[in-house]
């Protein structure tokens, strides 16, 4: 019997002010992104949002 490997989807979601007005190159998101794959998770959807309301 053949073993499949079970895909699990995630996404990334980066709070950050500086990195959602451009401002910021976001380093930690392509990071996670990077280090979760290999484990069998596939990223659908990526993000960065402010941290702050205002």
């Amino acid at each position: 019997m053949s073993e499949e490997k079970k895909i699990i989807k995630a996404a990334v979601l980066t709070l950050s002010d500086k990195g959602s007005r451009g401002e910021r190159e976001d380093l930690s998101g392509p990071a996670i992104k990077e280090f979760i794959e290999p484990y069998g998770y596939e990223v659908v959807d990526y993000k960065i949002i402010p941290d702050d309301l205002i």
